[in-house]
Order: structure tokens, then C-alpha cells, then sequence
């Protein structure tokens, strides 16, 4: 028996194995194949049979199938295989032709093999579906007719002509071509600056038809698809549609439609066109799982979201929140939702100013929702807003926000102390104390400041009356003080109440208290940006600095800024300071509610370099002068003086004098002495020639002197030195040998008019006079009395009679060089002398010119001296308005009678 199964075996193997290679190598061919045109859809159906033995062998079998044009050289213009599991005889196939079926026959064939062999049947029999061969015969045909194509596609196109007609010209868009034939096929690919719509024109026998043809694209993919509910009743979804071209003959002949739907049904949501969203009631199911297609005439694509509804909850708040109730720190704030469909926990979100604050409410049948913030500022416009959003993990989306309203908290006091400082203006009897106050970090007014409270007394005077004044609008307040210290109080008031006082203590005036101004340098300094440092102090607790923006102004726009007890330096900015102005900055120290000056500074945010001085020139000789100015010259405010440069040049000549320095500017040589001294005012010029035109300009330098061509030189002459010694020759010998010459001549003349001593003349109302001879000494008296007409002398009435009696007198000149000696061996008990000064050397005809009858001596003549006594009793006020009590020497200044002169 096991003998006959072994057997058995062996033989059905070689026969199982020869079945399976028969079954890989059996041909099914398919058979009747027929093919129909659908000329509206442009497709072509094929259909072929199979044998029953084919389809109930329920294997893959791969048909090959080819297409081609009859009247194109049988161009075959598909060649594609088809796969299909045979499950019944009759077998379909559709396929879409670029070639518009009416232009040319399409011919189809068709063969078939198992999928897993690789021998295929034979092909059938070409069929032809109906052509231009079914056409009429009697018109002129175009073809396609208002077809869309896919933009970056072929476009096939053909003109039929009717019977025993031809194609004149065919224009495609803007391309045109010239034929003969009775059928043309032309095929393009349109360039994408094609419109979306153009014109195929085909021209028969002289006349002319067209057709419009339209290019388009398929539709995108949609992007972003996203449901949620407001309500838990509608669900709407939304998406980026991509691009969709707009046009109304595009919405005709090729509309764009989204559908959406479930993804394991047949059940359609909702669907639009050209929108973004649209909505579907809710079916009391949580998960859904939807897709939305977009589709055109030319093709379609998808998208696909699963969501559970109880995440996608967005609550819609209605209008905007109310103020149900305010105080200086308190407000209550109230919303409402759109109702909701199931209870649902809330987060809501409270946006006030820059603040946003988080709670959680629960949904109720009303929607009403309250809150109350605290910690609000009194005084204080708050803006508020709400959101909210469904309080689930994971957290899906907040509401918009909701409409702003803004609402005001009720006013407090005002809290803080006001930034107090003081400037002091010192006089002899008292100070203007001008007391400044701002609003500091810390102070907070809590409502509209409507005034401010001074209150000052005096510390080393309790007794002394308290004075209170107020401020309405300004932030300053100037008050006259006496020289002790004083305490200052300010306080700011608004409708509810006062600020706690700023106190500041104004110290007595030291009088030996000096603090020196120390000139720095422009180092550190920035744009707008002043540096500044001081020497800290572990006693004080904080630092001031004050200064004037515009210190040249009169309203000086005073400010200060305060520092830590830590801080010893600063950058102090301000958009009102200038290159060129000298700036004062005072450092105190605060002790309590004591100040302390402790530095002056002057400072430039940047200092010009340069500028030229007014100078003199004196002491000038022939080989040598001198240069003076002003160190504190007001023409030079607008930067430290460093040193000074003296220019000097030669008129019209190259300048080279021993120890200057020399460059050249405009073609000549010009010398320069550099004197580094600030505090230097003069300088002399040496190694100078004689007779020579000098200039000279001075030029005060803060950092580098520059020289520029827009200077006012001073012009001097040095004198000549043979001139100077001829000069100097004919005062100190020439002069004495003539006058030497001259005495001896005349000397029995002379000695008779200067025989009497000049006494020394006395002040006094009283003058008793007697005759004397005056003696010529080279010296001029200092008091005397010119007589224009000398008058007979004789003991009974003097000269000085006939003077007082004529009221007639005399010019005089005083030459300062020639001093007075007096003679001692004479006594005089008073005396007048009048006195002529020499015009020249030279005397008069007269043989006697010491008498009365003398006449007065010219210009050309010697003057005279005159000297008479005269008694007391002749001294008297006349009846004019003259007196002469005595008679004072005034040098070169003429006489003037003034009544009752104290001289």
C-alpha cells in the first residue's frame, strides 16, 4: 500500500509542474473589440470580451492597448497597458484624447497576457470610432469649440473646410499660418503669458469663423483645513483654498467646487464654490472624520482632518464688557457669551494696559460672567478687554477680543514726596531763595494736581513768624530770606487731599566758605552728552548736580538731577547743549536735609579750537615793543585759553626775526611765538628793525590753534634810530647853549626882572604881599596869574589892585617838566605871582621891560614874571560876579571866575 502512494506521488509531480507552466504560458485574447466616441467629454470607450475561461480563472491579466491617428502618418499617440482582474466577459476602457475626435479618425487595438508571463497575445484587429468622416459636408467646421485647456498642455486645433472648399489661413492667438487644404490640424503649446481666454481663427474661402478657447490649471490642494464650533450646534470648517482663478467664463465652462464629506461614506457635508468655509449642523457624534475635495473640470485633490468636537469649542463673547462699579483702586467688570449647548469649563482672559489677567468661569444658562480687579492706580484711565477660550487640553484657540472700553478710577491723595531743589542768589541784606519742584519717580499725583503748598520758617529764630503761600500752575517759587537757615516745605494737592511735605534746608550764608571752579577737559564727553565726576564722601547719603541749559539766557532754564550715595559720575544729557558754551555744574552733598556744595566744574561739550583777541601795542623802540591783552577776554567764552599765538608779518615782506618760528601762507613768510602761558598778559617783541611797518594778530587757543585768513592784523611802526638820537641831542645840549647864549646877552635885563625870590605861594583868604625879585631857577611857580595889561606900578596901589579893580585876565600854559625851588632867604608874609612861560628867547625894545609901561611881551618876544605885594585890605569881593579871595594855578587849563569856589 505505501509501495502504491510512493508511486503515486512520483508521477502526479511531473504532471502538477507541466499544468502550472501551461497555466503561466495560457493566452487569453480578447475579442469583439468595439470603440464609441463621446464628442462632448472628447473620450473615447473601448469594449472587448473574454472567454468564460479567462474570467473565471480569476487571475491578473494586463491588456495592452494602442491608439493612433488614421490621417497623421497612423502616428500612434497612446500606448498604455491596463490591468484588471477578470470577473466578468465584457471589459471597458475610457481614455480622453488631446486630439479633438472630430479632426482626426482614432484607431484602436488591443492585446493581452497573464500579469506573471511574459508572453503576450496577439493583437487584435484595428477599429476606427467615426471621425471627420461623419461630419457634414455641407458647412465649415472648427474644432475644439469653447474647450478649456490645462495651461502648460498641448492645444490641438483643426479647421474643416466644407465640400470642395479649402483653409485659407488658420490664426492661433497672435500666430498665424497660411494653407491650401480642405482640413488642417494644428497643434501649440501656449507660453504662459497666454490669457486665460484667446481667439482661434480659421479663415474658408474668404470668410471667416472663430471659436474662443480658455487655459486654466487644476485646482490646488487645499491647505489649513479646520473645524470648530461656537455653540456645540453648527460646526464650520474652514481652509486655504490656494489660488482660484476668478473669471465668469471660467465659472461657466470650468467651475471650481469644494465638497466635503466623510471620508468612510458616501455623505457629503456641504459643499461651495470659490469659498473658504462652510457649515454643517452638529449630529450629536464626537469624532468625525472628514474630506474636503476641491475639483475642477480639469482634475481634483484632497485634503483630510479628524476631530473630536468638544476640542474645537470657541466661545463667541457678545458686545463688549461694562463697569458695573469703580473706586480709587476697585473696578468690576461684566461680559456675556454666546450661549453654548453642553456645560463646558471656560478660560477667559482680561487685558488691562499692558496686564492680562487669567480666570475660569463655567458655562451657564445666562452666559454672565463677573470679575473685580484690584491694585488699580487711583486717578487712571484703564482700557479693558476679554477673550476667552474652552478650557481643554490640548488647548484649541481663544475668541476675538472683545471691543475695547475704557473706564477712570476715582482720585487719592497724592502719594511720594516731589523732587524739591533750591537756587540761591545772595545779596547784601538778604537772598532770593528760588525753590524747584517736579514730580519724581516714586510720587504719584492720584488725580489732577491743582496746586502747591509752601510753608518756610526761620531755624535760628523759632519765634520768628511761619509764611504759607501757593502755587496754582508754575513749578517754582522764588523767596526773599534773610542770612540764617531756613526750612522749606512743599507739598502737592489735588481735589482729595495733600502730599506728604518735601523738605529742604536752606543753610545760612558762610561768608568765608569758597568752593573753586575747576576748568576740565572734554574727555568722555558724547553727542548731546556731558561728563562729569566728583570726589564721593561716605558721610553723604545722596548727590546733586545742577546747572543752566542756556547759560547765557536770562531765564538760565536751571536744572538738576539727583544720585545715590553709591554714584560719583555721570553722563548728563541733554538735546540742549551746544559746542562753544561754557557750562557750570555744582556738586553738593545731601546730609539729611542738608546740602553741601562740594565742586564747581566748568565745562564744554566740545570747545572751539581757536579764536583771535583784541591786543595793545606799546613801549614801542626801535628795535623792540610790547604786546598786552586781557586774559579774561569776553571775546573768547567758548573754550579754555591753553596758550596764546602771536602772528606777526612784515608789510609786503617775507617776516624773519630771531626767535620766532616761521610758515608760509599767501606767498610770504610769517612769524609766530607761542606762549603756553594762560595766565601770561604781555609779551615783548624783540630783534625788531627800525622804521618798519609790523602786524601783528594774538590768537587764544583752547585745543589747536588754527590760523585762518579772516584776521584783523594792528599795524606799528618802529621809529628810526638816528632820528630818536637827534632828538634826544637837541633836548640835552643843543637847547641849554642857547638858553646859556641868551642869559648872558641879556644878563643886566634879566637879572633886573628875576632879581626878587618867588616865595612859596600859601592858601589862605588873606594875602599880605611885598616886592620881591624873582629869580629864574629853570622852574615855574605853581600858582600864578598871567596879566594880559600890566598897569603903572606905585606903592599906593598895586598890580594885584589894578588886577582885582580891570577884572582882567590872563591864559597861562604849565609845562609839567620844569619843577618849582623855592629861595629861603626871603620872607614873605603872602604874595601873588603872576608868571608868562618863555615863547621863545628873544626880548623887546622896551628899555625898561620890568616897569609897568611895559607892553606884554608877543610870541616873539621873552615873557615876563611879574610879582607885586599886596595889602589886605585891598583883597575884597567886587560887585561882579567874581571873586578872587585867591588865586589858584591850574596847569594847562584856562581861568574861569566861579562866585563863591572852593578851591
Amino acid at each position: 500500500m505505501a509501495h502504491w502512494i510512493f508511486r503515486t506521488i512520483l508521477v502526479c509531480i511531473p504532471l502538477c509542474l507541466a499544468l502550472v507552466h501551461n497555466q503561466g504560458h495560457q493566452l487569453f485574447e480578447p475579442r469583439n473589440l468595439r470603440i464609441y466616441s463621446n464628442n462632448s467629454l472628447q473620450q473615447l470607450l473601448l469594449e472587448w470580451d473574454v472567454s468564460e475561461e479567462a474570467y473565471n480563472s480569476k487571475i491578473d491579466i494586463v491588456f495592452n492597448i494602442q491608439i493612433r491617428l488614421r490621417e497623421e502618418d497612423k502616428r500612434i499617440i497612446l500606448n498604455v497597458n491596463y490591468t484588471a482582474v477578470l470577473n466578468k466577459s465584457r471589459q471597458q476602457w475610457s481614455f480622453t484624447s488631446e486630439v479633438p475626435l472630430q479632426c482626426a479618425t482614432h484607431e484602436a487595438r488591443i492585446r493581452s497576457k497573464v500579469a506573471s508571463s511574459q508572453i503576450w497575445s496577439n493583437w487584435s484587429d484595428w477599429v476606427a470610432a467615426d471621425g471627420p468622416d461623419v461630419l457634414s459636408n455641407e458647412k465649415d467646421h472648427i474644432f475644439p469649440e469653447r474647450k478649456v485647456f490645462e495651461r502648460g498642455s498641448n492645444v490641438t486645433v483643426c479647421c474643416i473646410a466644407k465640400k470642395n472648399k479649402h483653409v485659407d489661413s488658420l490664426t492661433f492667438y497672435e500666430k498665424q499660418l497660411k494653407t491650401n487644404q480642405q482640413r488642417v490640424l494644428f497643434t501649440e503649446k501656449p507660453e504662459f503669458s497666454f490669457p486665460h481666454r484667446f481667439q482661434l481663427t480659421c479663415g474658408f474661402n474668404g470668410s471667416v469663423n472663430h471659436v474662443y478657447l480658455y487655459l486654466t490649471s487644476q485646482p490646488d490642494k487645499p491647505q489649513k483645513l479646520s473645524c470648530e464650533t461656537e455653540d456645540m450646534i453648527n460646526i464650520r470648517c474652514t481652509w486655504d483654498p490656494g489660488h482660484v482663478e476668478k473669471a465668469d467664463y471660467l465659472e461657466r465652462h470650468c467651475p471650481r467646487e469644494f465638497i466635503l464629506s466623510d471620508v468612510s461614506s458616501t455623505k457629503t457635508y456641504c459643499s461651495t464654490k470659490f469659498a473658504k468655509s462652510c457649515s454643517f449642523k452638529w449630529d450629536d457624534q464626537f469624532l468625525y472624520n472628514v474630506k474636503l475635495t476641491s475639483r475642477n473640470c480639469l482634475g481634483q485633490k484632497h485634503e483630510q482632518l479628524s476631530f473630536n468636537v468638544m476640542y474645537v469649542v470657541c466661545p463667541v463673547i457678545i458686545g463688549k464688557p461694562s463697569v458695573d462699579y469703580r473706586n480709587a483702586t476697585f473696578i468690576q467688570l461684566s461680559w456675556q457669551i454666546k450661549p453654548i449647548n453642553a456645560s463646558l469649563s471656560l478660560l477667559c482672559q482680561i487685558n488691562v494696559g499692558e496686564n492680562k489677567y487669567n480666570i475660569t468661569v463655567q458655562s451657564n444658562s445666562d452666559s454672565h460672567f463677573h470679575f473685580q480687579l484690584g491694585g488699580l492706580q487711583p486717578a487712571t484711565n484703564y482700557i479693558f478687554r476679554v477673550r476667552c477660550a474652552a478650557d481643554v487640553s490640548p488647548f484649541w484657540k481663544w475668541s476675538n477680543w472683545t471691543e475695547s472700553i475704557s473706564a477712570e478710577t476715582t482720585e487719592a491723595a497724592p502719594s511720594g514726596l516731589l523732587d524739591v531743589w533750591r537756587h540761591i542768589n545772595s545779596g547784601l541784606e538778604q537772598r532770593n531763595v528760588t525753590v524747584f519742584w517736579r514730580e519724581s519717580s516714586e510720587f504719584r499725583a492720584n488725580g489732577k494736581i491743582q496746586k502747591y503748598l509752601l510753608s518756610w520758617e526761620n531755624l535760628e529764630d523759632p519765634s520768628a513768624q511761619h509764611h504759607n503761600d501757593s502755587v496754582s500752575a508754575s513749578q517754582n517759587y522764588t523767596i526773599s530770606l534773610g542770612h540764617n537757615s531756613y526750612k522749606i516745605l512743599v507739598w502737592a494737592q489735588n481735589r482729595a487731599s495733600v502730599s506728604s511735605p518735601s523738605v529742604i534746608i536752606i543753610p545760612a550764608t558762610d561768608k568765608n566758605g569758597k568752593v573753586h571752579y575747576s576748568e576740565e577737559t572734554t574727555d568722555n564727553n558724547t553727542e548731546h552728552k556731558i561728563y562729569i565726576s566728583w570726589k564721593p564722601q561716605s558721610k553723604f547719603s545722596q548727590y546733586v548736580v545742577e546747572w543752566c541749559n542756556q547759560p547765557t539766557h536770562h531765564l538760565c532754564d536751571f536744572q538738576w538731577k539727583k544720585y545715590g550715595q553709591n554714584q560719583s559720575s555721570d553722563l548728563i544729557t541733554s538735546d540742549a547743549f551746544k559746542r562753544g558754551v561754557r557750562y557750570t555744574f555744582n556738586v553738593y552733598g545731601i546730609q539729611g536735609d542738608r546740602s553741601y556744595l562740594l565742586e564747581k566744574k566748568v565745562k564744554y561739550l566740545e570747545e572751539e579750537p581757536s579764536r583771535f583777541l583784541s591786543c595793545n601795542i606799546d613801549a614801542i623802540t626801535a628795535n623792540s615793543l610790547r604786546v598786552t591783552w586781557k586774559r579774561d577776554d569776553p571775546e573768547f567764552s567758548s573754550g579754555f585759553i591753553r596758550g596764546y599765538i602771536l602772528y606777526m608779518k612784515i608789510d609786503n615782506q617775507n617776516c624773519s626775526v630771531q626767535g620766532s618760528k616761521q610758515f608760509r601762507h599767501a606767498g610770504h613768510l610769517i612769524c609766530t611765538y607761542k606762549i603756553e602761558e594762560p595766565n601770561q598778559t604781555k609779551f615783548t617783541v624783540r630783534h625788531l628793525k627800525p622804521n618798519t611797518k609790523y602786524l601783528f594778530a594774538l590768537q587764544a587757543y583752547a585745543v589747536n590753534p588754527n590760523y585762518t585768513d579772516n584776521v584783523n592784523f594792528k599795524a606799528v611802526f618802529t621809529p628810526d634810530n638816528e632820528k630818536w638820537f637827534f632828538n634826544l641831542l637837541y633836548l640835552l645840549v643843543i637847547i641849554p647853549l642857547i638858553l646859556m647864549c641868551v642869559c648872558s646877552s641879556k644878563s643886566n635885563r634879566v637879572r633886573n626882572c628875576l632879581n626878587p625870590v618867588i616865595p612859596q605861594p600859601k592858601i589862605t583868604p588873606f594875602l599880605k604881599m611885598s616886592l620881591g625879585i624873582t629869580e629864574v631857577n629853570d622852574m615855574i611857580p605853581n600858582q600864578l596869574v598871567m596879566l594880559e595889561k600890566p598897569q603903572e606900578f606905585s606903592p599906593k596901589q598895586s598890580t594885584l589892585g589894578i588886577l582885582l579893580e580891570n577884572k582882567t585876565y590872563s591864559q597861562f600854559t604849565y609845562y609839567p617838566e620844569v619843577q618849582i625851588k623855592e629861595r629861603t632867604n626871603q620872607k614873605f608874609n603872602s604874595g601873588v605871582t603872576s608868571y608868562k612861560p618863555l615863547q621863545d628867547f628873544g626880548f623887546t625894545s622896551s628899555p625898561n621891560p620890568c616897569t609897568p609901561e611895559a607892553p606884554l611881551l608877543s610870541k616873539d618876544n621873552l615873557n615876563y614874571i611879574y610879582q607885586t605885594e599886596v595889602a589886605p585890605s585891598m583883597i575884597r569881593e567886587t560887585d561882579s560876579d567874581c571873586s578872587v579871595p585867591w588865586l589858584d594855578y591850574r596847569p594847562q587849563r584856562s581861568i574861569t571866575c566861579r562866585r563863591n569856589t572852593d578851591y
